[in-house]
């Protein structure tokens, strides 16, 4: 591929969003997320979440699990993804994300996210992922130094 259209279609690769967040007051329960995707890590999207300025909460996602979630219940464990099933509304894509103690559930608009995610698949297809990785930095960063 073009090293340039990889650059211009990298920009691309993020989308910025509103997210609603249940669990907050209704004065703090709008939260901005910026969906992240990096060719070098083909199989994960970065969700960075910013609740107050310079204080971003970043969780990582398998991709497929990102689609799997815009179609029907998807996950299992910390992350859970679900559309709505109303029809007289914006669809919603819901996030479930948990932790030790904690739980936060987000709805954002289902359609800006599945066509970004689809722009993902777009640059790097199903199935591909693995051409896209940087094997040896990984293995690098895994085993003790030599």
């Amino acid at each position: 591929m073009d090293q340039q259209w990889l650059q211009h279609h990298r920009k691309q690769l993020t989308l910025l969003t509103t997210l609603h967040n249940f669990a907050a007051p209704p004065e703090s329960a709008t939260v901005v997320c910026r969906f992240g995707y990096d060719m070098k890590n083909p199989y994960s999207v970065r969700l960075s979440m910013v609740n107050s300025p310079g204080d971003p909460v970043t969780w990582v996602v398998g991709r497929d699990l990102l689609l799997a979630g815009t179609e029907e219940l998807s996950g299992e464990g910390d992350v859970k993804i679900w559309p709505s099933r109303h029809q007289a509304e914006t669809p919603s894509l819901y996030l479930r994300l948990e932790r030790p103690h904690r739980t936060a559930t987000f709805a954002g608009e289902l359609h800006p996210i599945r066509q970004w995610l689809q722009t993902t698949y777009a640059v790097v297809p199903a199935g591909s992922e693995n051409l896209q990785a940087d094997w040896d930095t990984l293995t690098a960063s895994l085993l003790p130094p030599a």
